[in-house]
């Protein structure tokens, strides 16, 4: 019996000892894996628990990613607040990686603000799945149809919104003045025009009004949401806030095509004139009704792209223009330039057309190079990976939010002296733009996600700052030093400034 008793116990021993070999084996094993599994992934700087690296970035987040881009090369990690990040920086490397693994990185990140607002099912922010791609063919084609260079009902918004702005340029007499509003006013008129169609007095229309007047909110909604996105749990700690923020995304939702409605009563499909009747129009083609379709697309999602158009359309356009008063009051001999070659090239009392773009290349040149050096959407939109996917040898996991740095490829090296403004820069020895430099400016972003609306907003851009300067001569007030440091927030834009415009 004791010899018995001994061998089960030195068999239980053996049995003991095969376990913690076993557990031991399985630790450094899972040890080894979880350590090459961690270099694998990209490198980047320690932040702090909870809320990450949110409070190192300050009011230069640029100025900071600079500085992680030379510490730790073109592909880093972050964490913003609940989210892991990685952010793709450089010229070869941002371009590569949306030229070639665009795929691996069009979704959107499903943040709490978009998910209560449309439930991640609008053009700009969604998943990457068959009913995103339909959304976006449709919105392309719409696009195509009412914003084409040969659609003259656009373009004689693009005229009329240029002459108010051009008088009022000059009803100031000279003096100093701010023009920040009257840029705001044309930029949503002709954004709303080409939503919901052209009207007579746009700036005396109620509804033209209340959506203006929503932008604010616009902006308030998702600067407000950045907050909860990240740092959810902020609700707790700040609930006047967070409950400001839910009242904002009632407000968007209750206000959601209240003019549409109205409009949708006079559509006739063999009459399109704007972008609701386009998608009114593609709902019939493509038998979409209120009933999601086989691939999930509902005729509510369809019309509500003209939130998308006007959100996309109206902030960024505006803010391009403000860099570019500013630049062309500065750098008067640029501004000479410009006007020279759309005196000899088009006339001086001749209309603008958006075809003349094309044989006006200095002034071309001048606008991409305000785009490269004042980029107003410098880090895009954020993306999401849609699988695991490496990037320069960088593991980056399915799920993680990724942002490219735009403005890092129109800061490259690559140019020379990236921080100057030098238009000519775009030139060759003929005059002719060069191709190669023209595709480095990303401010409409590259690959699946790049801008939808980036044919309309090259045209609106041309045409305002074509006509002010054909007919108005800017400059900066006496003794005034402008600060070309812009502010981040929905956009990158410029400080509040004055300048002068005088008749030519």
């Amino acid at each position: 019996m004791a010899l018995i008793t001994s061998m089960n116990s030195q068999s239980n021993q053996k049995i003991s000892d095969f376990a913690v070999m076993l557990s031991m084996l399985s630790i450094v094993f899972f040890a080894i894996k979880l350590i090459l599994e961690w270099r694998r992934k990209p490198p980047g700087p320690w932040g702090l628990p909870v809320v990450g690296h949110l409070p190192f970035l300050g009011s230069k987040p640029l100025d900071k990613f600079k500085q992680y881009q030379k510490e730790y090369g073109d592909v880093f990690c972050l964490r913003f607040g609940m989210w892991p990040t990685v952010v793709i920086s450089g010229r070869d490397t941002v371009k590569s990686t949306l030229a070639h693994q665009s795929d691996h990185f069009a979704s959107r990140p499903p943040f709490f603000s978009v998910k209560s607002l449309n439930g991640m099912k609008g053009l700009t922010f969604s998943g990457f799945d068959e009913r995103y791609l339909l959304h976006r063919k449709i919105a392309s084609a719409v696009i195509r149809e009412i914003g084409g260079y040969d659609n003259a009902g656009l373009e004689n918004v693009f005229r009329d919104e240029s002459n108010i702005l051009v008088s009022s340029f000059l009803a100031k007499e000279g003096k100093p003045f701010n023009p920040s509003d009257l840029v705001y006013m044309a930029t949503g008129s002709i954004i709303y025009q080409f939503c919901y169609g052209k009207g007579e007095n746009i700036r005396d229309d109620p509804a033209f009004l209340k959506v203006i007047k929503d932008q604010e909110i616009f902006k308030e909604f998702f600067t407000a949401g950045n907050y909860f996105d990240v740092l959810p749990w902020l609700q707790y700690i700040m609930p006047k806030q967070f409950n400001k923020f839910l009242e904002m995304i009632d407000h968007f939702k209750n206000a959601r095509n209240e003019n549409g409605a109205e409009i949708m009563k006079t559509f006739d499909p063999n009459n399109p004139r704007h972008a609701l009747d386009g998608m009114l129009n593609a709902c019939l083609k493509y038998h979409i009704t209120d009933a999601p379709n086989e691939v999930g697309l509902t005729k509510a999602q369809l019309i509500d792209t003209m939130q998308d158009f006007f959100g996309a359309g109206f902030e960024t356009s505006a803010s391009t223009m403000r860099w570019a008063l500013m630049y062309f009051a500065e750098y008067q001999d640029v501004q000479f330039k410009v006007q020279r070659e759309i005196d000899e090239k088009v006339g001086r009392n001749k209309v603008l057309s958006v075809k003349d773009r094309h044989d006006l290349p200095y002034t071309e040149a001048t606008i991409l190079e305000i785009m490269r050096v004042a980029p107003v959407v410098p880090m895009g939109l954020p993306h999401q990976a849609t699988n695991d996917v490496f990037v320069n040898g960088n593991f980056i996991e399915k799920g993680t939010v990724v942002f490219f740095n735009l403005a890092s490829v129109m800061h490259d090296e690559y140019w020379g002296n990236p921080y100057e403004f030098q238009p000519e820069r775009f030139l060759d020895d003929k005059g002719n733009l060069i191709k190669e430099k023209v595709d480095n400016v990303l401010s409409f972003s590259a690959g699946r996600r790049n801008c939808v609306g980036k044919m309309i907003a090259q045209a609106e851009i041309f045409y305002l700052l074509a006509t002010v300067l054909q007919n108005c001569r800017i400059c900066k007030p006496e003794d005034t030093i402008y600060d070309f440091e812009g502010l981040y927030e929905l956009s990158y834009y410029p400080k509040e400034y004055e300048l002068c415009v005088h008749p030519r």
